[in-house]
């Protein structure tokens, strides 16, 4: 059974004991690590030696996205299957479902998608994981970055994705979409209609692999009922949400949510929208030039 979660959180944010009490509620048992044991690790001192830095976010805050899968890895004590979460994640009843889920040597997590296609990343706010998946990937990521501290291959491929996205990073996320892709690693996409538990990618996304979320101020369009949150898709299908993804901006909303202040959600939202569509407008003359 699909029982274990693990969560690695550093900072002292206001909606981690809100997640760890639902998780924990439903059955789930949830392992915190919040105090890196990285100090001695070998494998960890190797991959800052050999790090490049290429993102718009600071070095300290990659360092760390790559620094959970290390931590992780050095205290599993067994083979069974287990979820790495983010802790900007709201859940509902229906997580409970993938207690039943039989993971084999599969790993997913939640590719993100916009109108041209794959956007190269797989975020991992909810992973799928065993041992041997994440010890593969720490491999790979170990090996990739050491031969970029020789060849620098990395400075051309970050160019390449700041062509596609704009302003963005060779991340973790960067390195799972490499990973699965050169290691042939077999994979399932939680960003797709295909993948019936209904695990959001972000908020503000309303592209999945294979369909489109109807959306409202920005955000995918939620239907609360209780602890029921249905999404519709423009194909006419609906999916019954386990896990919302609060990314980026939603962060501050979260806790509100989990305290069931949906007033005061959909307030966020329209205020959120307003300030992107007015950051949108500073910007277009800029856009029209170009």
């Amino acid at each position: 059974m699909l029982k274990n979660i693990h969560v690695f959180e550093t900072r002292p944010v206001n909606y981690l004991k809100p997640y760890v009490d639902k998780a924990t509620s439903l059955g789930f048992n949830v392992t915190l690590t919040d105090t890196p044991p990285l100090e001695n690790n070998k494998l960890f001192k190797e991959f800052l030696s050999v790090y490049k830095h290429y993102s718009v976010n600071p070095p300290e805050f990659e360092i760390a996205c790559f620094a959970r899968y290390f931590a992780i890895a050095s205290i599993l004590k067994d083979d069974q299957p287990f979820l790495m979460t983010d802790t900007d994640v709201y859940i509902t009843k229906a997580f409970k479902n993938l207690h039943g889920f039989n993971l084999k040597d599969t790993f997913i997590g939640s590719e993100g998608f916009d109108s041209r296609g794959s956007e190269g990343q797989i975020s991992p706010h909810c992973t799928f994981w065993n041992r041997a998946l994440m010890n593969d990937f720490i491999d790979f990521t170990l090996e990739t970055y050491k031969k970029n501290y020789e060849q620098d291959f990395l400075s051309k491929y970050y160019q390449s994705q700041i062509a596609r996205l704009g302003n963005t990073g060779i991340s973790d996320m960067n390195l799972l979409y490499l990973w699965k892709e050169q290691r042939n690693i077999s994979y399932i996409n939680s960003n797709s209609t295909m993948f019936g538990y209904g695990i959001d990618h972000n908020l503000s996304s309303v592209i999945c692999e294979d369909d489109e979320f109807k959306s409202f101020a920005g955000r995918k369009y939620l239907k609360v009922r209780g602890d029921r949150i249905t999404c519709s898709l423009k194909s006419g299908k609906k999916m019954d949400m386990a896990l919302l993804h609060f990314q980026g901006a939603y962060k501050p909303v979260l806790k509100r949510f989990y305290l069931k202040r949906y007033a005061k959600f959909i307030h966020f939202s329209l205020r959120n929208n307003y300030r992107n569509h007015r950051s949108l407008k500073k910007l277009s003359p800029q856009i029209t030039n170009d």
